[in-house]
């Protein structure tokens, strides 16, 4: 490359010629480029925007070559202008609420929860949003890529991902992928503007490739993982308030006691409710700062169930009947979907009183509830882009004879029940979990079942969420029950009008709770501490046998009196009460000696059949490494020495003037490396004599001598040649080693 055109390189110009380094400088912007985009691509995947993102980012790709000729000044005005329509475009998609309460701190107090973790997915409307942002930086980074300023393009493209790092929604690889594009965009730019060689391409790739190795230990990721090994799905706890929970893997159930609860009726302790599946797990949507309601609380007719929770472990999360309307002796607040969470830890020995309204309904009710859902049940909870077409058709034949959304809720989660093998040692699959769970993998717990449900339920047009907390556990006297680790669950909700939500569960019930039972008599065995907890080592309580000459009617848990519940001006009958958790079979609330927390694996899935590779995020940075490491090895030369090491002891093949040139070759290699090369014009005899070459060396350089220049070359002259020339290798390594001598 000429003087004159690095120094138009060095003025931030486009050079005159595009050359390999060019080539290399834009390959490495689109993988820094990639790093963010694959963010922003899940998004619209799960929010179902996937094809208009592709559309509008390969358009921003398209205008910002075209927009090469202009300014700095006036690029920069377009690609402002594009993101401000894209957000006003999201701002007229978000709800109305939001439109309301928008003010300046409204926008300062979001932009500081977005870059202090809160994720993407959780936003409003988070697909329209995808769509807002990435058109305008995309164009502007390919402007400058393609004005050949890959410093300022880079610059663009790292700042993208370091927003998409600080909320969380970027993991190791990567962020490992588009810091690696970043870094090399710099270096190839750099190298072509000031003429680099092909050794400063090696030393390029062995940094690239030492950035991977060390990220393998050290992530700047929090909690992330080895970038260099595939990813897996990992489930997340089901006893946390947390506002996103993964599916997948091997769980671990722990036996110890998490909390007793006295109360007049036992219940499912719900922890937390999610609203969007992401096809590895669900998140809560909702604005940063708060405010939304999209839990659409009991719509009909409610009872009053009072709970008094005593935590015996510490607890980041508040269970409690569906759906609590008060809490007391703790400091709570209330989430946009009608639960609670504690704004500090609750310790243990915390007691805490809570007040829920749970709904109360008749099967007649259900049956004919309609489908007139509200417009905030409508838009949260009737979305199932991540649902594949598979489980769109499977959804309508399980359901193909069902005429209500009621109907419809039995007949998936029964078939689900009869279908599904319960395993706490489920692998863990790639890619969308629900598709693997009913196409490819025949075994699962809770999450597997309800995330399932959800989707399929979503898929027929019946509103439907994914809940987590805790079965009722063992009951220990009356009014009280002892809830331990294996008890955390989850299962599902379905709305309907003028009722609310009504608790589904499609776990096999026995096949849990005798899962549970031998995991609590296992750890009494063994003599683990926290295992019970009032009474409960003494066996589950059960009612005294009474004789009730009421006509009254009870709620399907036979061991449980409430308040008659009326239909049409006469007391409703067993079969018509419809209460959370008893709409069709009764395996699903059987007590149980267990209760539950669930501790979750390292993230590794049991071994499946099926092999995976891993993503293309992982392929990259193997590729990098490896083009490290064989460049690292070039550099050090030890591929060379180890080749000729492995020569040097092997004989040569072919005619015998052949065999003897091999062998002499041999002997001039190690002659070269202990004392000096041969000189251009010297006689080998000359060489010889310089170096006073031991007799060895001297013999087969005869032979080759005479097999070259006489055409005498015998069959023994080549063993005798190959035999002195190992021999003399050997004996010069084995000096070598003992130190007295150089090694070969």
């Amino acid at each position: 490359m000429s003087t004159a055109t690095r120094a138009v390189g060095r003025l931030g110009l486009s050079r005159p010629e595009f050359d390999e380094w060019d080539a290399a400088a834009l390959t490495s912007l689109a993988a820094c480029s990639a790093a963010s985009l694959a963010v922003l691509y899940h998004v619209t995947d799960v929010a179902g925007t996937r094809n208009e993102f592709v559309v509008l980012v390969t358009l921003a790709v398209l205008v910002a070559v075209a927009a090469r000729p202009l300014s700095h000044v006036q690029a920069t005005v377009v690609a402002v202008v594009i993101l401000a329509a894209g957000l006003a475009v999201y701002l007229s998609t978000v709800p109305q609420a939001y439109i309301e309460a928008l003010s300046v701190g409204r926008v300062i107090k979001d932009m500081v929860a977005l870059l202090t973790g809160f994720p993407i997915l959780r936003l409003p409307a988070a697909g329209h949003w995808a769509l807002a942002v990435a058109p305008g930086p995309t164009f502007l980074a390919w402007y400058f890529g393609a004005r050949r300023e890959y410093v300022r393009a880079a610059t663009i493209g790292a700042g993208m991902l370091g927003f998409f790092v600080l909320t969380g929604d970027s993991g190791a690889v990567g962020t490992l992928v588009g810091v690696l594009g970043a870094t090399g965009t710099i270096a190839f730019s750099t190298l072509g503007q000031y003429g680099g060689s092909r050794r400063h391409l090696e030393l390029v790739a062995v940094v690239l490739a030492v950035m991977v190795v060390a990220s393998a230990s050290v992530t700047a990721v929090p909690g992330g993982r080895s970038p260099l090994l595939p990813q897996s799905s990992a489930p997340g706890s089901l006893v946390s308030a947390d506002d996103s929970i993964g599916i997948g893997g091997s769980i671990s159930l722990s036996p110890k006691v998490q909390f007793v609860v006295q109360s007049e009726e036992p219940q499912y302790w719900r922890v937390a409710a999610y609203d969007r599946y992401v096809g590895d797990g669900w998140v809560r949507t909702g604005n940063p700062t708060g405010g939304d309601d999209f839990g659409g609380g009991p719509a009909g007719t409610t009872r009053t169930v009072t709970q008094q929770v005593t935590a015996k472990r510490t607890l980041d999360a508040v269970p409690a009947a569906a759906s609590p309307v008060d809490v007391d002796g703790i400091d709570a607040a209330r989430t946009g979907f009608g639960d609670y969470v504690p704004r500090e830890t609750i310790q243990a020995n915390d007691t805490y009183t809570v007040q829920s309204e749970v709904p109360v309904t008749t099967r007649l009710a259900l049956r004919t509830a309609g489908a007139d859902y509200p417009a905030t049940i409508h838009k949260h909870y009737l979305d199932a882009p991540a649902a594949t077409q598979r489980v769109r058709d499977l959804s309508a034949n399980v359901t193909s004879d069902a005429e209500t959304p009621y109907a419809k809720a039995v007949a998936i989660e029964q078939w689900l029940e009869a279908n599904k093998e319960y395993s706490l040692d489920a692998p863990a699959p790639n890619g969308n979990v629900v598709d693997s769970f009913l196409f490819e993998r025949n075994t699962g717990y809770c999450t597997y079942y309800a995330s399932a449900m959800v989707v399929m339920l979503r898929s027929e047009g019946v509103p439907a969420r994914f809940v987590t907390g805790y079965t009722e556990g063992q009951r220990v006297a009356e009014n009280e029950w002892v809830v331990r680790g294996v008890n955390s669950h989850a299962w599902v909700e379905v709305y309907f009008p003028d009722v609310g939500w009504v608790r589904f569960d499609p776990t096999p019930g026995s096949e849990r709770a005798s899962e549970e039972s031998s995991i609590v008599s296992s750890a009494r065995q063994q003599g683990v501490e926290g295992v019970d907890a009032a009474g409960s080592q003494n066996g589950t309580w059960s009612p005294p046998e009474t004789v009730n000459g009421s006509d009254d009617a009870t709620t399907p848990n036979s061991s449980t009196t409430t308040t008659p519940i009326r239909v049409g001006g006469r007391i409703a009958g067993p079969d018509e009460i419809a209460s959370p958790g008893a709409l069709n079979n009764s395996t699903n609330t059987t007590n149980t000696t267990a209760g539950s927390v669930t501790d979750p694996a390292s993230g590794q899935g049991g071994s499946g059949l099926i092999p995976t590779l891993p993503g293309p995020e992982t392929l990259t940075l193997w590729t990098v490494l490896g083009a490290g490491l064989l460049a690292g090895l070039r550099r050090s030369g030890l591929p060379t020495r180890a080749y000729r090491a492995l020569w040097l002891h092997t004989t040569p093949r072919g005619t015998p003037a052949e065999r003897i040139d091999g062998a002499y070759q041999r002997v001039a290699h190690v002659l070269a490396h202990q004392h000096r090369p041969r000189r251009d014009g010297e006689t080998i005899r000359e060489y010889l004599d310089a170096i006073d070459a031991p007799q060895p060396a001297r013999r087969v350089a005869a032979l080759r001598e005479l097999a070259r220049y006489r055409d005498t070359a015998t069959t023994e002259d080549a063993q005798r040649a190959t035999h002195l020339a190992k021999q003399y290798a050997s004996e010069t390594a084995r000096i070598a080693s003992l130190g007295r001598g150089d090694s070969v």
